[in-house]
């Protein structure tokens, strides 16, 4: 695929084997870029599968984002392969149920180390590729949690937080050499992981209308309505915007529901 808005492009996608990570891959391929799709889990095999039987161009590298060994040699092979690195979506990420009193130093370091350092390791490894490209982008995927949280959802609105400080820090100290970066802040997202919270509930269906209720939208988001904006992001459409945060959220952080 020659055309569309990435044409030209070479993105790495982290935590692409599934949900919201395989959806921006996929549409990364559709717009042209050529990507490389990393994941812990084989599975991302069958998202570069995919892209590729539709006349995309792709590649799927395993290995754990945790070690900084792997998010280096994930950089390298993208940019050594293809010959540049533009584009980065950190995706990669993992939730949890607890509080601040009941969190262990094991929930802290799962969570941080996949969400936050992950992120950063790839960053980190990233930007000199990009900053030899001429410039690049860097999508993050916060959460709305980052900014209006629910019971027990600690360390996980840190580790997003977290990420968000990260993106601006990244958005100083780069832009000057060309790189971008900006926060893509889902809310609730029908991924399979998202199916498998509700059906948790004794009642999934009465959660679900529950949920509906909070979105002015009238409707939950989908996996394509993140893959959008990503893509909106890594495109020169959105040249001159750095450092901020794009909700995607159906209006649920803007409604305050009643008592």
């Amino acid at each position: 695929m020659s055309g569309g808005r990435l044409a030209g492009c070479v993105v790495v996608v982290t935590g692409a084997a599934s949900g919201i990570g395989r959806a921006i891959a996929l549409r990364c391929g559709q717009e042209g870029a050529t990507v490389v799709a990393a994941d812990l889990s084989a599975d991302g095999e069958a998202t570069v599968e995919t892209i590729v039987a539709a006349g995309g161009q792709a590649l799927f590298v395993q290995g754990d984002l945790r070690e900084e060994a792997a998010a280096s040699e994930l950089m390298q092979i993208a940019a050594q392969r293809y010959g540049a690195l533009h584009g980065l979506v950190c995706n990669a990420g993992v939730t949890g149920t607890t509080n601040v009193v009941t969190a262990t130093d094991e929930d802290w370091e799962r969570i941080m180390s996949i969400n936050l350092k992950g992120a950063w390791y790839c960053a980190k490894h990233a930007i000199p590729h990009m900053a030899a490209a001429g410039g690049g982008s860097i999508v993050n995927l916060s959460s709305t949690h980052a900014m209006r949280t629910q019971f027990n959802h600690f360390p996980y609105q840190a580790a997003k937080g977290g990420m968000q400080s990260m993106t601006l820090g990244i958005c100083v100290d780069y832009g000057r050499q060309g790189i971008r970066a900006n926060n893509l802040v889902p809310g609730f997202v029908m991924t399979p992981l998202a199916r498998r919270f509700l059906d948790g509930y004794p009642d999934p269906a009465a959660k679900e209308r529950r949920m509906l209720e909070a979105h002015p939208l009238g409707r939950l988001g989908t996996p394509e309505d993140i893959a959008a904006a990503a893509v909106f992001l890594l495109s020169q459409e959105a040249a001159f915007i750095s450092g901020t945060s794009l909700v995607v959220d159906g209006g649920r952080s803007a409604y305050q529901q009643s008592d």
